[in-house]
């Protein structure tokens, strides 16, 4: 990620201030959070666990040079589900 332009959208900007997301969990989401793909979209969903316990899904688009982010919430139940299987799996295929 280093050498990347980042760019937040408004939208992205307001729900970040509102909800009261830690900007290093937002980057920390995109650099190091479980990626699914929204193929309706073609956005990428970047679920992140903060140490408290907290998930968060970051929805960014990354075009060539630049990382768009869309939008930030917390995550639903079956995005932290699809968090689970994912590092479940990396941990199987690391034994």
């Amino acid at each position: 990620m280093t050498g990347k332009r980042w760019l937040v959208t408004k939208h992205a900007n307001e729900k970040i201030l509102e909800r009261r997301i830690p900007v290093g969990t937002v980057r920390n989401a995109v650099e190091k959070g479980v990626q699914i793909e929204d193929k309706a979209s073609g956005a990428m969903l970047h679920v992140y666990k903060e140490r408290a316990g907290k998930f968060y899904t970051v929805v960014a688009e990354e075009k060539g040079t630049v990382i768009t982010i869309i939008t930030c919430y917390e995550s639903s139940w079956w995005q932290v589900g699809q968090y689970r299987l994912v590092k479940k799996n990396e941990r199987a295929k690391m034994q």
